[in-house]
């Protein structure tokens, strides 16, 4: 009774507005004024602290996204404190930091059955959007599976690294790792970062990088990849030679970076296309080398409840530098401004404040 009073209490209190970021059309966000959500049955009211704008935000801005309709709220990634909870909501309490990721499989499908829940068909049905904002409203299977307590030692942009270091776990568990003794990262944005940090848990291969940005590589070399070749304007066969990596981990998300991982491959190498290209993109390979040369194609997809889960073990061990991967803060009122230094490829990514005044 005690805690059902508070609910009711907080909850009222929320009625009111709030500022959230609307993706209108590429290239164009638009900040509104709109109700502050309320939790529905299961449904948890966050209070955000930060969002991370990153890759898939930049893909949406520039071109859009499947998965991100227009006009509409945007923004997946993301930490808070919990603000209100929904009629038998999960165990949590008001105002205790979480932290969590955008979806969760319906568990029942025949691929969730087959241990494949990243490849749920439903996975996206009730997804969280609208990050990019004061309040988010997470649905009941997110609170339910994927939705966790967040120590105070953690900081929030941290917390929301979670969502993309669950896809990395997710890629790196795809891998086996008998027999490996060279591997490249290829594309060192805030996901190849992510790679190079979390190889020395799975591997004692030798970690070798390549990328165009002098920060970033400055930065993977800093974090464990040696040697890190710069690729702007060279081959990458030019400075490594070609075909010597018994793994290659392809995060560019462009074609010629596919090409590129597929051609550095070793004769029974592995190559994990993490990377996505657009719908429609067509990849041509050798199928002599595919075929004679034993290679293996690896597609890396979203991630599962378990791959979270290691996600944020990971995250709360403090063996990971995260500080170097987040560029900057900025409040809500300058996200434009934000997804046009990420499409200038500057910075890494950034977090958002949506309490933060702008400074004009």
């Amino acid at each position: 009774m005690f805690l059902f009073a508070i609910m009711a209490e907080r909850s009222s209190s929320l009625e009111g507005m709030q500022t959230a970021a609307y993706l209108m059309e590429p290239g164009r966000i638009e900040l509104r004024r709109v109700p502050i959500p309320r939790p529905e049955a299961g449904e948890i009211l966050l209070r955000i602290e930060r969002a991370l704008a990153g890759g898939t935000d930049r893909k949406a801005f520039t071109r859009g996204h499947p998965q991100i309709p227009m006009p509409g709220v945007f923004g997946h990634r993301y930490a808070g404190t919990v603000a209100a909870l929904g009629e038998n909501a999960p165990a949590f309490e008001i105002d205790q930091p979480v932290m969590g990721v955008h979806s969760a499989p319906c568990l029942n499908c025949e691929l969730c059955r087959k241990g494949r829940c990243n490849l749920c068909p439903h996975v996206m049905r009730e997804k969280v959007l609208g990050a990019f904002a004061q309040y988010l409203c997470v649905p009941a299977a997110v609170a339910r599976q994927n939705l966790f307590p967040r120590p105070a030692t953690l900081p929030a942009e941290h917390a929301a690294l979670l969502e993309p270091l669950a896809c990395v776990v997710h890629g790196l568990e795809m891998i086996d790792w008998r027999g490996v003794e060279r591997v490249l990262v290829l594309g060192l944005g805030a996901m190849g970062l992510l790679f190079a940090q979390l190889l020395p848990f799975y591997t004692s291969a030798g970690r070798f990088g390549a990328g165009r940005r002098p920060a970033t590589i400055e930065l993977a070399r800093h974090l464990g990849l040696k040697p890190v070749w710069q690729v702007d304007g060279t081959a990458l066969a030019e400075q490594a030679g070609a075909g010597d990596f018994d793994c290659v981990v392809e995060c560019t998300g462009n074609l010629e970076g596919w090409r590129t991982a597929f051609e550095q491959a070793a004769p029974g190498g592995q190559v994990l296309l993490f990377g996505g290209l657009p719908p429609g993109s067509i990849f041509p390979v050798d199928s002599f080398r595919l075929h004679y040369q034993d290679l293996r194609l690896l597609g890396s997809f979203h991630f599962s409840p378990r791959d979270v889960a290691r996600a944020r073990v990971f995250l709360l061990s403090e063996r990971l530098e995260l500080d170097p991967l987040i560029s900057d803060c900025f409040p809500l009122g300058e996200l434009s401004e934000v997804m046009r230094r990420l499409q200038k490829s500057e910075g890494i990514q950034y977090a958002i404040d949506p309490w933060k005044e702008c400074d004009h």
